[in-house]
């Protein structure tokens, strides 16, 4: 089957058997080249050497190779960690309303920790049954979300300072008040460090049985090998439009928030997000 045949066939197809399909066919421009190579001397020797000059550079396809390969694990890891959460959603507990802060912290608009699941996600959860902290009008138009919770230690430093702490007031009255309230808050720190300390067990004790901290390290150890193999791809020299179309695969792969980010952008970083676009999109389309 011709190689435009090939790759018109491959429109549409998962990004790995696309990238399968490119370095396939790069390994083949080699084969072909030293196979339509006559053995009359002349011109036709000149003719043969050139085609093996334009074959692709056996050094990209082999770290294209291991590139795939590590795309391949990473989607696996990836996979599993999906799966864990999944299985595990229904045992993870709701941080106690004691806890929660503000509202929409997977917006990232806090500083301080959100509420997380067990693989660290963002946990947005169901506002309706939230009637004392949230009022109606929020909860209708906001059905789901997360909150920034407190932690142990921020209310054990809480804790000491209204503990160090002395109530002040101009007449009797407003000390008491002042007194009472401090003692008051002195009681919902406690509670708090008790409560807080009892949710962050729980969910240590689950992350640790149901491995979620290993499946998390298998990701970072995949994703560090394949940034290591898209740079393997970049250290290469292209020789075909086929190893183009690698290298701007490998780059799109391992630069993709940044390409998504400024491909609208009129300077510098928005023309190279185009242009590794075209690339990648080009040499999937076009013959070797």
């Amino acid at each position: 089957m011709p190689n435009a045949t090939i790759l018109a066939a491959a429109e549409g197809l998962p990004d790995a058997t696309r990238r399968a399909i490119l370095f396939g066919l790069a390994a083949a421009s080699t084969t072909a080249a030293i196979a339509v190579a006559p053995d009359a001397q002349g011109a036709d020797v000149v003719e043969a050497q050139s085609l093996a000059d334009q074959a692709e550079n056996p050094e990209l396809v082999t770290a294209y190779q291991e590139f795939d390969v590590a795309c391949t694990e990473l989607k696996r890891a990836h996979d599993e960690l999906e799966w864990l959460a999944d299985e595990w959603r229904h045992q993870w507990p709701l941080a106690p309303e004691e806890l929660l802060l503000g509202a929409n912290a997977q917006d990232g608009r806090y500083p301080g920790p959100a509420e997380r699941d067990i693989i660290g996600r963002y946990l947005v959860r169901d506002t309706s049954e939230l009637t004392k902290r949230l009022s109606p009008k929020f909860r209708r138009g906001n059905p789901k979300t997360c909150f920034a919770i407190r932690t142990a230690d921020e209310e054990r430093k809480h804790l000491e300072g209204w503990r160090q702490s002395t109530p002040n007031g101009r007449t009797e009255k407003a000390l008491a008040r002042n007194r009472a309230y401090r003692i008051k808050a002195i009681k919902e720190c406690e509670l708090r460090i008790q409560l807080a300390e009892r949710y962050e067990a729980e969910t240590s004790r689950l992350r640790k049985v149901s491995g979620a901290d290993a499946a998390k390290l298998r990701v970072a150890k995949a994703d560090t090998r394949l940034l290591a193999a898209a740079n393997d791809v970049s250290q290469c020299q292209a020789r075909t439009l086929a190893g183009l179309g690698m290298k701007a695969d490998a780059l799109a792969v391992t630069a993709a928030a940044l390409i998504k980010a400024t491909e609208f952008d009129p300077g510098p970083l928005g023309q190279l997000a185009r242009f590794v676009d075209s690339v990648a999109g080009v040499a999937g389309r076009a013959a070797v």
